[in-house]
């Protein structure tokens, strides 16, 4: 059914010519020992001759060449890999065939061949030109670097980013060289000093500057795959500049002093404490409720063995420097640790998700008791 829908209805796009001049695309940009850059093709319009005029799509303004030779493969031989061709006069559409003409080496692949004359030599280097610019990828200031076989698998590629939200500075069509790599190096953020290849190869002298260099390259002849690996290393950076910063951050915490859990009254106050949430650590500043700050935690014990932190649900010895147990604090007082106003940021606008339940309601209440005289506070 769909074919005779197709024939009745579709009929004059189904047609080709074979009388009239060569259309194709280009399947393949390949160098052959002793000719040089050549072209693997698919004539599907037209007859192409040897000697032909043709233009053919370039990153740059379109190539003109003359076909120096029409080569087929020899007889049960694959036309991407075989390398003794016989040579013929004309090929008629549709059939695919090696061109071997001067200049081809900025030729891309997946873009348009046209058979030109003199008459209309112009007006074929302005079609193909735009075929070309309607198919330019649209890059901003920051972002990958994406090279890819042909423009197909390019803006295959490049849909298939932009849809997962990723920045693309610069995407080409062509093998990955040393310019690539000295490029994507100058890049400071380590989630777009990347380079993506689909389907090509790093040149030697790339591979070599790769080595000694911070910038990630991934490659494969699967897109999915790629852009899988991305997401991964992505999440994998993420984790780790997360786990640098709570490395260094004074994370929430709230405590209460156990009742006739004192030790020591001063200098420093020696107390039982419950962990009621978040983390307690050592050197960090505590506060009351009523936002006064009343000391530092000096140590924590836990079955007479020094620790340097303590979780929710923990029961430990502590002691606070600068505070008088019937005075600054006594027993049952809740405190919490004394966030300074720039962590607090980190912490609410940054990494707030990655925090524990406990962490985040603790967050939350010492934000509100510190918004009390100041609601800009952290903010």
């Amino acid at each position: 059914v769909l074919l005779g829908l197709a024939q009745k209805f579709l009929e004059a796009y189904l047609q080709y010519s074979a009388k009239g001049p060569g259309v194709g695309t280009v399947l393949e940009v390949k160098e052959e020992k002793g000719l040089g850059a050549t072209l693997d093709i698919i004539l599907y319009d037209g007859t192409l001759k040897k000697g032909d005029t043709v233009v053919i799509g370039s990153l740059g303004e379109p190539i003109q060449t003359k076909v120096r030779a029409l080569l087929k493969p020899r007889e049960l031989s694959e036309i991407r890999y075989e390398s003794k061709f016989q040579q013929v006069n004309k090929v008629t559409a549709a059939a695919g065939v090696k061109i071997s003409a001067p200049g081809l080496e900025g030729a891309l692949a997946g873009s348009p061949i046209r058979v030109a004359t003199e008459e209309n030599l112009d007006e074929l280097i302005a079609q193909v030109k735009s075929e070309i610019d309607e198919v330019r990828i649209d890059t901003g200031s920051v972002g990958i670097m994406i090279k890819a076989d042909t423009l197909g698998s390019l803006e295959a590629l490049v849909h298939e980013f932009k849809k997962d939200n990723v920045p693309i500075r610069k995407a080409e069509v062509g093998d990955i060289s040393h310019r690539d790599a000295v490029e994507a190096s100058t890049v400071e953020d380590p989630l777009y000093s990347v380079l993506i290849g689909f389907s090509v190869k790093v040149h030697p002298d790339a591979r070599d500057f790769l080595q000694e260099s911070n910038v990630k390259v991934f490659t494969s002849d699967v897109i999915y795959r790629l852009v899988e690996d991305y997401q991964k290393y992505v999440k994998e950076q993420q984790e780790q500049a997360e786990k640098k910063i709570f490395e260094t951050i004074i994370r929430p915490g709230k405590f209460k002093i156990l009742p006739g859990c004192v030790f020591r009254q001063s200098k420093p106050a020696v107390v039982g404490v419950r962990v009621l949430g978040g983390v307690v650590r050592t050197n960090a500043d505590v506060m009351l409720e009523n936002g006064n700050v009343v000391g530092k935690i000096k140590g924590l014990q836990s079955e007479g063995e020094n620790i340097s932190s303590a979780k929710i649900g923990k029961e430990v010895a502590m002691a606070i420097e600068g505070a008088t147990v019937g005075r600054q604090i006594k027993e049952e007082d809740v405190l919490y640790v004394n966030i300074p106003e720039r962590h607090a940021k980190v912490l609410e606008h940054e990494i707030y998700d990655s925090l524990s339940t406990d962490e985040k309601e603790t967050l939350d209440i010492f934000l509100t008791l510190k918004r009390k005289g100041n609601p800009f506070w952290a903010k």
